[in-house]
């Protein structure tokens, strides 16, 4: 049995930390022929239309499951529906946002990971969320339709009687922090605004948090990340942010939003981060930050492992199924 490690994150009991250093022969190759490859993964080209993109959905990878097709506000989103669905209307939704560094749509990976999700946790509905992505919409365009369609989303499941969770990961991760606590700040500042009403909890993987790049340990990462680098995660912000909004504004740096107002929401915020990614440091110091703040919520940290290697799951990579039962866990204990 590995050896596991749970403590308190760094500045107050309200973030546990569950850690692991472990790592199987088959990731380690896996793992050797990801950086092997890096730049043919790090390669594709976006070629997408503008706006919210219409996904088709692999029905290889939603086995037994299949994707019931929606749009609001003219995003598309996709419903994914266990072979046996349940007699009565469920009262819980996950709204899953996919990584591909703001340009890609959602992988095989993705969806697998979706549909196992509603087969493993009762009486939810698992749906994903095509967003507009760059290079067609960057942050100045996207994320303020984001927003209008997370208060839609919200303001619905209200009236559903539906508890949400908000899942990301990576960049997906970084527009589902964004979105609610950019949502907060507005409402706080604005006391006229028709408050949003707000979701149980978060869970992000690998979260993307600081667009600046600018942690030294980013560096210190370099020689141990097979998949990302200093440079692919600075071109990958860049692309987000564009020219026209600055790497430090909340609405694509969520390590600079206001932790006081997610603190005094009860938003529960759980997440996993990796050793061997370059994005972890700055996800760590925002683990640090929601304890700082007293935000609860359960973490995973795994050292020797990559950037989003719960995506591993579907190959049966055994730290990939372990990473996404930990997930799995945590949500139902979360009352969803």
């Amino acid at each position: 049995m590995p050896e596991m490690h749970h403590y308190a994150a760094h500045d107050g009991p309200s973030i546990k930390v569950t850690e692991r250093d472990d790592r199987t022969m088959l990731m380690s190759v896996l793992m050797h022929l990801v950086r092997l490859f890096r730049k043919q993964l790090n390669a594709s080209e976006p070629n997408h239309e503008d706006g919210s993109i219409r996904l088709n959905p692999p029905k290889t990878r939603l086995k037994p499951c299949i994707a019931s097709h929606r749009t609001v506000c003219d995003i598309h989103i996709y419903d994914i529906i266990p072979p046996k669905q349940p007699t009565k209307t469920p009262s819980k939704r996950i709204y899953y946002i996919a990584g591909g560094s703001w340009q890609l749509a959602p992988s095989g990976q993705h969806w697998w990971v979706c549909a196992k999700l509603a087969q493993v946790l009762p009486d939810t509905i698992i749906s994903i969320i095509s967003v507009p992505l760059a290079p067609n919409n960057t942050a100045s365009s996207s994320f303020p339709w984001c927003l209008r369609l997370y208060r839609e989303l919200m303001r619905t499941a209200e009236h559903a009687g539906e508890r949400v969770t908000f899942m990301g990961d990576s960049s997906g991760a970084n527009i589902v922090l964004c979105l609610v606590m950019e949502a907060l700040r507005q409402e706080a500042e604005n006391p006229e605004m028709e408050q949003t009403p707000r979701p149980i909890s978060l869970m992000v993987i690998s979260p993307s948090t600081d667009m600046t790049r600018n942690n030294p340990d980013i560096q210190n990462l370099r020689k141990f990340d097979p998949l990302l680098s200093p440079e692919i995660i600075k071109a990958t912000a860049k692309a987000w942010h564009a020219d026209d909004v600055d790497p430090t504004d909340r609405i694509v740096s969520p390590i600079n939003a206001d932790f006081s107002l997610l603190a005094k929401s009860g938003i529960r915020v759980h997440g996993v981060t990796a050793g061997y990614d370059v994005l972890s440091p700055d996800g760590i110091v925002f683990r640090n930050r929601l304890s700082e703040y007293g935000i609860q919520g359960e973490w995973l940290h795994w050292e020797k492992q990559m950037h989003c290697f719960v995506l591993t799951a579907p190959y049966r990579l055994s730290e990939g199924k372990q990473g996404l039962d930990w997930v799995f866990d945590v949500i139902k204990r979360d009352g969803i």
